[in-house]
């Protein structure tokens, strides 16, 4: 009898906690830029110029950090040019986006992404390009630049610094 007032209080505190809990998981806004959880006061737009901003202030300090000569400049010219964080603004309008249809709204993110990979497809060549361009001690500090720039434990929103090198278990 013991066990099971105890499993009954257990049960009913856990429906009770899981009931307070509830509300802070409500979202009533959907994922295309309604004022939600992610997006403040500001909407969505406030969110990838400070995104855009963020990657230009990187570049600029993998600029100074390069100390490129005349040459260099070109080809580094024509890689920030094809870098992805340029076609932030031509997201598609959240509200027009809401008028199409569910195959409609697939169709069009698929072009979207065609649209991406194309821009990557051009930016990792120039990339390579500029790259080939670069002293031993240039690509050392190019590769560094790239390297804290990960999701999990780099200098991006969530770490501080680059990811440590893995280790084997002995």
């Amino acid at each position: 009898m013991k066990k099971t007032t105890t499993l009954i209080s257990a049960l009913v505190l856990a429906l009770g906690t899981s009931l307070l809990a509830s509300p802070s998981f409500a979202h009533p806004a959907d994922c295309m830029g309604g004022p939600g959880p992610m997006m403040g006061e500001r909407g969505p737009g406030h969110r990838s110029e400070r995104m855009v901003e963020h990657m230009k202030q990187r570049q600029q300090q993998l600029h100074d950090s390069l100390k490129l000569n005349a040459d260099q400049e070109k080809a580094w010219a024509k890689f920030q040019e094809t870098q992805p964080f340029a076609q932030a603004d031509k997201r598609p309008d959240p509200a027009e986006f809401a008028k199409l249809s569910a195959p409609d709204r697939a169709e069009k993110m698929l072009e979207i992404m065609k649209t991406h990979q194309d821009g990557m497809t051009q930016h990792v060549a120039a990339m390579k390009t500029f790259y080939g361009q670069l002293s031993a001690e240039q690509k050392k500090s190019f590769d560094d630049h790239f390297m804290t720039a990960g999701p999990r434990g780099g200098r991006g929103m969530r770490g501080t610094g680059p990811m440590p090198a893995p280790t084997l278990a002995k």
